[in-house]
C-alpha cells in the first residue's frame, strides 16, 4: 500500500509539471531469442537475450511480458537499462510504461552514473523528470564514502540527490548524521538541513543548517553550531571549519571554553588553529578563567589564547590593547596582558596600573606571580610607584626604579624597593590622631607592612628622612613626582572591565 502511494504522488507531481500532454511513441523489441503469445492475455512473451527499445533508451533482459496495447512491458532476471553514455541501472525485475516513461525496479536495484553507485530494493525512475527515487533505504557509494537514507531521490540531468530520513555519510576521514542532505557530485558539494553532526577523529560539529565540500573537507554550519572535542568546545551564530588545515572560523555570540584550562573566549569573531594551538577572539572580545571559585575576567580588543599542542608547549591567555580585567583580590588595565597558566604569572606591559586592596601600582612593567589562586608576590620594574589612601587624609606613597612586593592574605606584606627608592608616609598613633608626615630617600629599602599601612621602613645607603608636622607642608609637597590617583578607572565588577575611562 506505501509503495502504491509512493508512485501515485510521484506520478501526480511530475504529472503536474506538463502543461500539454507528452508526444506518445511506440516501444520497439529489437531482439529476442524467442517469441510467445499468451493465450489469456494480449501479452507477448519474450524470452533470450531480449533487448528493447523506446525512443533513445535501451532496455535489456532475459525474458519479458510485452502490452503492446498499454505501451508497457514487464521484465525479469539480469534487467539492465542503458539510459545515456554515463547511466545504467539493473534490477532482477522491472515495470515499464512507454506513455509516462516511467520505471518501476524491484530486488536488487542499482543504479551507477560515472564513479556513483545507488543501491536499493525498490526505485522508481521517471524518464521525462530525469528523476530516480527509492522509497526506503537506499546506499549511495562515491569514492571512499557511503551515503545511507531511507528516502532518496536523484536527478542525473542536475547530477544532485537528496536524502531524507536517518541521513548518514560513512567514510575514512568523517562521518555525518542528518535528517535531509542534498549533494551534487558535479560541484562535490553537500547541502545539510535539521540537527546535524559531523564526526571525525579528533573532533564534532554540529548544527541544524550548513554545507560540506567534501574535496576540501570544508564544513560551514549556522543555526546553533557547536565545535567541539574532549577539552574544547566552540559555539557560535555561524561557523566554518577546514579540517585539512585544521582551522576554524566562527561569526557572532561566539564562545570557547577550554574544560583542561578551566578558559572562555567570548567575542563576535574568532579563529582556531588546532595544528598550531592557537586561537584569539576579537569584537567585544573578553576571557574568563575560572579555577577555583573566584575567577579572572579580562577583556581587550583582542584576546589570545595558546593551549598546548605538539608544537606548543605552553597555555597563555593573552590580552592586546584596552586591557581591562577584574578580580575579586585585584583588578588593573594595561595595552598587553599575558597570563602564562604553566607557572601561573602575569606580565602587563605598557602603561601598566594595578589595584589590589587600598593599594595602586604602577610601573612601566609589572609581573604578578598567583599562588593558591591568590596574588603571591610582584615586581615593578621602571617608575614603580605604589599609592594607598590614608585612613583619614592623604595618601601614602613608595617610589624606586624596582620593586618587589611579597603578598600575605591579599594585601601587601613587605616591600623591598631597590634603587632612587622615596617614601611619604602619613604616621598615625593607636588613636589615629597623625604623628607627622614622612617623607625619606635612599639608594634602597625594605619596607614592612600591617594592616594595610607602613609600619617599619628599613633604609640602605643615602639616607634622609625628615619627620614634618602636617602644618609645615605644602598640599604640593605631600605627593610624590608622578603622583596620580586613578581610582575613578578602576574596574569595579566584572562587568566594569568594559568600561574605558
Amino acid at each position: 500500500m506505501k509503495r502504491i502511494v509512493f508512485i501515485l504522488t510521484l506520478l501526480l507531481v511530475t504529472t503536474l509539471g506538463w502543461a500539454q500532454e507528452r508526444e506518445r511513441t511506440k516501444i520497439h523489441i529489437e531482439h529476442a531469442s524467442q517469441f510467445h503469445k499468451a493465450a489469456s492475455s494480449d501479452a507477448v512473451r519474450l524470452l533470450g537475450q531480449v533487448h528493447i527499445r523506446h525512443d533513445s533508451t535501451h532496455f535489456y533482459c532475459d525474458s519479458a511480458y510485452y502490452y503492446e496495447k498499454k505501451n508497457s512491458f514487464d521484465a525479469f532476471q539480469n534487467v539492465h537499462i542503458r539510459v545515456n553514455d554515463s547511466i545504467d541501472m539493473y534490477s532482477r525485475t522491472m515495470r515499464y510504461d512507454g506513455d509516462l516513461r516511467f520505471a518501476e525496479f524491484f530486488d536488487d536495484v542499482r543504479m551507477t552514473d560515472d564513479s556513483t553507485v545507488l543501491e536499493t530494493d525498490y526505485m522508481t525512475y521517471d524518464r521525462d523528470e530525469h528523476l530516480a527515487c527509492y522509497p526506503h533505504h537506499g546506499v549511495t557509494t562515491r569514492g571512499d564514502k557511503q551515503l545511507i537514507s531511507e528516502l532518496g531521490y536523484y536527478r542525473d540531468d542536475l547530477k544532485e540527490f537528496r536524502f531524507f530520513k536517518t541521513v548518514k555519510v560513512l567514510s575514512p576521514k568523517y562521518q555525518m548524521f542528518t535528517d535531509t542532505l542534498y549533494y551534487n557530485t558535479r560541484i562535490e558539494k553537500m547541502w545539510f538541513q535539521g540537527p546535524t553532526t559531523i564526526v571525525n577523529e579528533d573532533n564534532r560539529m554540529e548544527g541544524t543548517h550548513g554545507y560540506y565540500l567534501t574535496e576540501r573537507d570544508l564544513a560551514y554550519l549556522d543555526q546553533n553550531p557547536v565545535f567541539y572535542n574532549e577539552t574544547q568546545w566552540l559555539v557560535a551564530d555561524s561557523m566554518l571549519y577546514d579540517r585539512q588545515r585544521g582551522f576554524a572560523k566562527a561569526m557572532d555570540d561566539i564562545q570557547m571554553i577550554d574544560t583542561a584550562y578551566k578558559v572562555i573566549l567570548r567575542g563576535d569573531y574568532a579563529e582556531v588553529w588546532e595544528k598550531r594551538g592557537f586561537s584569539f577572539a576579537t569584537d567585544k572580545a573578553y576571557a574568563i578563567y575560572y579555577d577555583g571559585g573566584d575567577s579572572l575576567y579580562i577583556a581587550s580588543d583582542t584576546m589570545f589564547y595558546h593551549f598546548k599542542t605538539d608544537l606548543n608547549k605552553e597555555e597563555k591567555l593573552i590580552g592586546r590593547r584596552h586591557v581591562r580585567f577584574y578580580k575579586s583580590d585585584m583588578q588593573g588595565q594595561c595595552d598587553t596582558m599575558t597570563y602564562n597558566m604553566a607557572d601561573s604569572t602575569i606580565r602587563m606591559r605598557v602603561k601598566p596600573i594595578l589595584w589590589t586592596s587600598d593599594s595602586q601600582l604602577t610601573s612601566d612593567l609589572i609581573n604578578i606571580k598567583i599562588a593558591h589562586r591568590a596574588i603571591d608576590s610582584l615586581i615593578q620594574q621602571g617608575n614603580a610607584f605604589i599609592i594607598s589612601k590614608d585612613s583619614i587624609e592623604g595618601y601614602n606613597q613608595i617610589y624606586g626604579k624596582e620593586m618587589v612586593s611579597r603578598f600575605r592574605d591579599g594585601n601587601i606584606d613587605h616591600v623591598n624597593v631597590n634603587g632612587d627608592a622615596k617614601v611619604i608616609s602619613w604616621l598615625r598613633e593607636d588613636d589615629s590622631s597623625l604623628i607627622g608626615i614622612n617623607k625619606s630617600t635612599a639608594r634602597n629599602m625594605k619596607i614592612l607592612m600591617k594592616d594595610k599601612e607602613i609600619s617599619l621602613i628599613k633604609y640602605f645607603q643615602n639616607i634622609d628622612e625628615t619627620l614634618f608636622p602636617e602644618k609645615d607642608l605644602k598640599e604640593s609637597e605631600r605627593y610624590l613626582d608622578g603622583f596620580i590617583w586613578r581610582e575613578e578607572e578602576r574596574p569595579k565588577d566584572k562587568e566594569g572591565i568594559f568600561v574605558r575611562k
